[in-house]
């Protein structure tokens, strides 16, 4: 039935003034900005930092990156604590960064090692101290803590970044609007077939058009969306997984469905981080494989900064008239407004995963301001954190019902078997669906 009412531009009151600061502002004091900062955050590639200092923002906060002559990387706040000149122009020491202004040199941890000219026993090397973060590099790139040292958590390694038989390349790109249009994308998964299938012709496998039964899970990470699929004589499961606070993995960007696997893991795990309340930079790992890509339509020389090498992610890849015909990602996240007004939304069934995905995160803001500290991921028995994206590919035809039955036995067995090495996983979720189909059958 349609709504009778038209052309009702002049009635349409457009506010806005409420752009849902508790889950979009970032910055230091606000809700979402301290829920974010108790969490390790990528905030670099490791081959861009070289002899100079970075003048970087992370969670609306300037910054200076740099890595010493000892190896050390450091990050410190913008301004000296003597007299507010930027470290950006500092100079690299053996042991830390020196204030180009007067010399004074601070260690990466942010104490003071020299006070430039004043006599080495003078009591302002114990009394001054530089604004500084904890770092970890790892796999290419630098991540940083940025919360309160008391609750500074270990850091992570998941279980999709153990198999050292994968290729991972870094990469960074920036989309300029709020992170959580960036982040929530990630549950949304009917836009997969209508902005990268339908409306601009088919931007990653065919077989992404084809209708999907989609359901949503709650994992001790965050949640999942549960994409099944017919395709031709196979049934396809992917599940898509969301982290939080702000970290997603995804499959095979070119999947086809056209083989049976089981549990193929990701093709990126990535975070959308907030750059401030109207940028974000994605940054993470593509990762390849002749599993993930069998068709080499992967291209490794087009990822890294500013850029990945899947079409509709970046700003300056095409020209305004091709983002026009073909719009991608970035078009439909950064046109929503620098900030999306969620007031003015009109959710429909096919919006429930970012309804989720927003509920989720208040929920852990509204803790947290509460007094009660988020809770951290859980290692494995191996030491890393269990994951649940995946794909599964099986030969077989069901109905609609049958369909459902099986994609849900799939996902809880997927959510059980969180223990069990990845092989394990793989091998004892292939016996499981064999079993399902034949009683199915």
């Amino acid at each position: 039935m349609q709504n009778t009412k038209t052309f009702t531009g002049y009635d349409t009151v457009i506010d806005l003034s409420d752009d849902d600061a508790e889950i979009t502002h970032v910055g230091r004091g606000t809700p979402c900005g301290e829920y974010l900062r108790r969490y390790w955050q990528p905030i670099y590639l490791e081959d861009q930092l070289d002899d100079l200092p970075k003048l970087i923002k992370v969670l609306g906060e300037e910054l200076v990156l740099f890595r010493d002559k000892s190896g050390d990387t450091g990050l410190l706040h913008k301004h000296c604590a003597h007299r507010g000149a930027s470290l950006e122009y500092g100079i690299i020491a053996d042991h830390g960064l020196v204030c180009c202004y007067h010399g004074w040199n601070f260690a990466v941890d942010g104490s003071l090692i020299k006070a430039g000219s004043e006599p080495e026993n003078s009591p302002i090397h114990k009394k001054v101290v530089q604004g500084a973060y904890p770092t970890h590099e790892f796999g290419g790139i630098i991540f940083a803590y940025l919360g309160p040292t008391e609750s500074i958590p270990a850091f992570p390694i998941f279980d999709t970044l153990e198999d050292k038989n994968l290729e991972r390349i870094p990469f960074v790109v920036t989309t300029h609007c709020n992170w959580l249009q960036v982040f929530e994308n990630t549950q949304d998964p009917i836009h997969v077939l209508h902005l990268h299938a339908r409306s601009s012709g088919v931007q990653f496998g065919v077989a992404s058009g084809v209708d999907q039964i989609i359901d949503y899970e709650n994992t001790p990470l965050g949640m999942i969306n549960v994409q099944t699929r017919q395709v031709e004589d196979h049934v396809w499961v992917r599940t898509t997984e969301t982290i939080l606070p702000n970290m997603n993995q995804g499959g095979a960007i070119w999947e086809e469905a056209e083989s049976e696997k089981f549990f193929q893991r990701s093709a990126f795990t990535r975070w959308m981080v907030p750059v401030d309340n109207f940028e974000t930079m994605t940054i993470g790992w593509r990762i390849f494989s002749k599993e993930l890509d069998p068709r080499d339509q992967g291209d490794r020389k087009k990822i890294g900064v500013e850029a990945i090498d899947f079409v509709g992610q970046t700003k300056d890849e095409r020209g305004y008239e091709e983002s026009q015909r073909y719009p991608g990602d970035y078009e439909a996240q950064v046109s929503q407004r620098p900030i999306a007004i969620h007031k003015m939304e009109n959710p429909a069934m096919s919006d429930r995963g970012v309804m989720k995905v927003r509920r989720l995160l208040r929920n852990q803001i509204r803790a947290l301001k509460g007094k009660q500290e988020p809770s951290q991921y859980i290692q494995n028995g191996r030491g890393t954190i269990s994951t649940y994206q995946q794909d599964t590919v099986v030969r077989a035809v069901l109905d609609e019902e049958n369909k459902q039955s099986y994609s849900k036995a799939l996902v809880k067995h997927i959510l059980n078997s969180k223990d069990e090495t990845e092989e394990k996983r793989r091998v004892d979720l292939e016996l499981h669906c064999r079993e399902l189909l034949r009683k199915l059958n």
